[in-house]
């Protein structure tokens, strides 16, 4: 029975080393796949916060486009009506 039980003992840890082996190896590959989309969230994330930078650039400059339209048609009504 000693040998038996030996014999079974290494079978077990046997299966236990290569479960172990494979978990390591997923593991690694988990890693791996996780840099790879942390870069990708990285590389939009950045190119997110340029085009939210160009849109606030766009939209100031077309506040001060309008604003400048406004009034210039209003110092256009009140030259107008400080001549008649």
């Amino acid at each position: 029975m000693n040998g038996n039980g030996n014999t079974t003992l290494e079978r077990n840890l046997g299966r236990l080393e290569a479960r172990v082996a494979d978990l390591t190896e997923q593991i690694s590959s988990m890693r791996t796949e996780l840099s790879a989309v942390a870069r990708t969230v990285d590389t939009s994330l950045s190119a997110h916060h340029e085009r939210i930078l160009a849109l606030e650039s766009f939209r100031r400059w077309a506040v001060g486009m309008l604003t400048g339209i406004l009034l210039s048609g209003v110092a256009a009504a009140m030259a107008y009506a400080l001549r008649a």
